[in-house]
């Protein structure tokens, strides 16, 4: 996901590093399985990135509705939460 978006992922020392040059830029993202964490990750991440993200096959527990709604208060533009895109 993040990868898509236009992240480089390392592993260094057990650690998963995420990195990008300039700015993310938005994706059509399907995700292989349904994870919150994941979700969440994709959906903050995409907060920052230029353009339009979708995510297909999200998680749609409340805990993705209940971060849309935090992201929402603070600017972000995320609509679907609770859904499955």
């Amino acid at each position: 996901g993040l990868e898509q978006l236009g992240a480089e992922i390392t592993l260094d020392e057990g650690y998963v590093k995420a990195r990008v040059d300039g700015r993310l830029k938005g994706a059509h993202i399907v995700m292989d399985k349904v994870s919150v964490g994941a979700t969440i990750t994709i959906m903050t991440a995409a907060v920052l990135a230029e353009g339009k993200t979708i995510i297909e096959n999200a998680a749609r527990e409340p805990e993705i509705e209940d971060t849309a709604n935090f992201l929402n208060t603070l600017g972000a533009k995320i609509s679907g939460a609770g859904t499955d895109s």
